[in-house]
């Protein structure tokens, strides 16, 4: 009997190991894909934001659950840890909820020409970012 039973768990490890194994390669992901639910225009890859700033949402079509890596406010890298999925500062917050990324933007004030903002996001081993320029 104990035979028998250490037999069972050899063949149910050894074919675990045999299911879980994919033909991908780690690493190979499938880009993440944007829905702009805001109408944005896009120029160079960057949406352009108005001066008087609003909130604009993008959809994941093909990931369900993404979540903030970084943020890039002006050239200085901010990691929104401990919580990877909401970050405010003084002119603009970003929610991570499901598959949507909702981003408010604050007014420009009158001594601000442009400013710009890459919002990083991760679904674990994909990466992406989602940029921004304001401008008058």
């Amino acid at each position: 009997m104990k035979k028998a039973t250490i037999l069972l768990i050899i063949f149910l490890a050894t074919m675990a190991s045999l299911v879980s194994c994919g033909d991908e390669p780690d690493g190979k992901w499938d880009k993440m894909k944007w829905k702009n639910l805001s109408g944005l225009s896009k120029e160079n890859g960057t949406y352009i934001l108005p001066a008087d700033g609003g909130t604009y949402a993008f959809e994941c079509t093909n990931y369900s659950s993404p979540w903030l890596s970084s943020i890039l406010d002006n050239g200085e890298y901010i990691y929104p840890s401990p919580d990877f999925h909401s970050f405010t500062s003084d002119w603009f917050s970003v929610l991570c909820n499901h598959a949507t990324v909702t981003v408010t933007i604050q007014p420009l004030d009158g001594s601000t020409a442009s400013r710009s903002l890459s919002v990083g996001v991760t679904a674990g081993d994909i990466f992406d970012s989602i940029d921004f320029v304001q401008r008058r």
